[in-house]
């Protein structure tokens, strides 16, 4: 059965959310935000570009390399049919009712008709991922963004989305149910995509990282841009974002 408590918990983070929507000034330009922990960002950032060196970049080109191509694209497939009732829960939060039925389908398509969502058909049927987030949400409900800031492991954030990652994983559908039992299996199958997201983009990763001249700022004004446009239904192609502080 489903701990009340916990339940209960995690109905008194989603409530706060709200009660803070309710009395927050309308969200600024994401892309200006301040960086006054400047500091400590670079200190984390130094930390995470380390983590990319020896783990992730490393640890992407064995995993591309030894599982094979259906396994990947069916690994890629099973994470992304676990985002859709979280999606569901922040598109009804937004108020977004066709996009929240979308992701209510496809993940039930998906997981009955896709061998629990190692297969695709809901795409075969025209109902595409509406990705979202909680970050999403409180942008929606009028939050300020905040200040930057970078997380160990996740990266480039704000404060919004910092508080809407915690929310996400607090307030996960999933998580309320008896598949809770399941988190090991869930954390590998999202370790495992989190490699293949690391090889599809290494390009764009490497030049940030590593061809850069100061790799936070190209970093920092990467994901501002780019989160600025994607709240605004307008995100540009990763690569294509423009890094100032590249080498010439």
């Amino acid at each position: 059965m489903i701990d009340s408590q916990n339940s209960a918990g995690r109905a008194a983070v989603v409530l706060l959310a709200l009660a803070a929507g309710a009395c927050t000034q309308p969200p600024g330009d994401t892309a200006n935000a301040a960086d006054p922990y400047e500091r400590t960002n670079r200190a984390i950032h130094a930390f995470n570009k380390r983590l990319d060196t020896n783990v992730l970049k490393p640890g992407s080109e064995t995993y591309v390399q030894v599982v094979p191509q259906p396994v990947r694209d069916g690994v890629l497939n099973a994470a992304n049919n676990l985002q859709q009732p979280l999606n569901f829960v922040n598109h009804v939060l937004q108020g977004d009712i066709e996009d929240a039925a979308s992701s209510a389908f496809r993940f039930g398509l998906n997981t009955f008709f896709g061998v629990g969502g190692l297969a695709d058909p809901a795409d075969d049927a025209g109902l595409y991922d509406r990705p979202t987030d909680f970050g999403e949400t409180l942008a929606v409900w009028g939050i300020d963004s905040g200040p930057y800031i970078e997380l160990p492991v996740f990266g480039p954030s704000t404060v919004r989305d910092g508080v809407g990652l915690v929310a996400g994983f607090v307030a996960d559908p999933l998580g309320w149910t008896e598949l809770r039992d399941y988190s090991g299996y869930f954390i590998a199958l999202e370790a495992a995509n989190a490699l293949q997201q690391r090889s599809d983009y290494a390009r764009l990763i490497e030049s940030l990282l590593y061809e850069s001249a100061d790799s936070y700022n190209a970093a920092r004004i990467a994901y501002l841009q780019n989160r600025s446009a994607s709240l605004n239904q307008g995100a540009p192609a990763a690569e294509d974002l423009e890094d100032p502080y590249a080498f010439e």
